[in-house]
């Protein structure tokens, strides 16, 4: 047959190369495949010791894409092989998947300390914990692992929408991220968005350094605990609330990293823009403090006006030695500077 086809100037496949057929038998020793001008091919049992249920799946009539692996074998047939051609074919289709940015649904299969065990085309990937989307991120107070692990479980069975971003077939590598589609949906949106614009959204979650707030299906922002009120704000759990509607002023785009920024106070009157009809420099106030730093501390004032005691201006101690947070206490105004919402105090000289 080999000399037939040379003399007939046919080319034959090599050795590696996918060749398609038809299944014309199948016995208990091997599945026959016919291959049209090339000849019979065969494939044998072994090629199915780790999954049989796929030989009984396959029928008489079927088309299959096989590997070859043997062009001639001592029994006259091109030997084949179905798992190596799937395996082939699978990563041609990842790479192409990858190539062309393409959104793909795969089942979580299994969970590990580091992410998410996926399948696509029969080929295990890893969706890791820093690419899951802020949906499905778990939130563990400390980052413990054994608690991540376990929240992660509820997962196992579920299909995930995502997308390829890194394969290497030699070293049967698969790397999937949930984020990197949320981010690019976000850049999509971000680029209609202004400094300055005004939006409405939701609360989804609220820390001790601010809150997130989703604007649409793919867009979220950030408010800072400095950006949530004119007056000081120590915690911003006790003003805020997940599930609660808001509208607030854009202040910052980072549009590399996909990031909006959120002011509250921006929609409300500034309280600096008349200071210094409340205050003048050297005028004698009462000042609450409100948080003490080892450089000085923060002192509230009558009118939403913060404040900044110095270290420097505390006689050579230290804030903690001489001041009480919650506590006021008779002070004068050193410096105003509106444009930078900057206000200096210094302690009053209490009399010899």
């Amino acid at each position: 047959m080999k000399d037939l086809l040379i003399k007939e100037g046919f080319d034959l496949p090599k050795a590696g190369q996918i060749v398609q057929g038809e299944v014309i038998n199948i016995s208990k020793s091997a599945v026959f495949i016919d291959l049209g001008p090339i000849g019979i091919g065969i494939v044998y049992p072994g090629q199915f010791y780790d999954n049989p249920d796929r030989m009984k799946s396959i029928k008489k009539g079927d088309k299959v894409s096989t590997m070859l692996i043997e062009l001639e074998n001592e029994d006259g047939y091109r030997e084949l092989s179905l798992k190596a051609a799937q395996l082939t074919t699978a990563w041609q289709d990842i790479q192409e998947k990858m190539e062309k940015g393409e959104l793909i649904t795969t089942l979580i299969i299994n969970i590990n300390k580091g992410g998410l065990i996926v399948e696509v085309n029969g080929i295990q990937g890893f969706l890791p914990l820093s690419q899951l989307s802020s949906e499905h991120y778990p939130k563990v107070d400390g980052g413990d692992i054994t608690k991540i692990v376990q929240s992660l479980q509820k997962f196992k069975g579920q299909e995930f929408t995502v997308k390829i971003i890194d394969f290497n077939e030699s070293e049967n590598k698969l790397i999937v991220s949930e984020r990197a589609i949320k981010e690019a949906a976000a850049k999509e949106e971000l680029v209609k968005l202004n400094v300055g614009d005004e939006v409405e959204g939701e609360i989804t979650e609220v820390t001790d350094f601010g809150a997130f707030v989703r604007l649409n299906n793919s867009l979220d922002a950030l408010i800072h605990s400095s950006e949530i009120d004119w007056k000081f704000i120590d915690n911003p759990k006790d003003v805020l609330r997940i599930g609660e509607k808001i509208k607030a002023k854009i202040i910052n785009l980072d549009l590399n990293a996909g990031r909006v920024f959120l002011s509250l106070k921006a929609l409300k009157e500034d309280p600096w823009l008349k200071v210094e009809e409340q205050y003048q420099v050297g005028s004698k106030v009462k000042g609450k403090v409100i948080k003490i730093r080892q450089n000085g501390a923060f002192i509230e004032l009558p009118g939403d006006i913060i404040g900044v005691l110095p270290a420097s201006e505390l006689g050579g101690k230290s804030p903690a030695e001489v001041l009480e947070q919650g506590k006021e206490y008779d002070m004068a105004i050193v410096n105003i500077d509106t444009k930078e919402h900057k206000l200096s105090l210094t302690l009053e000289k209490k009399p010899e």
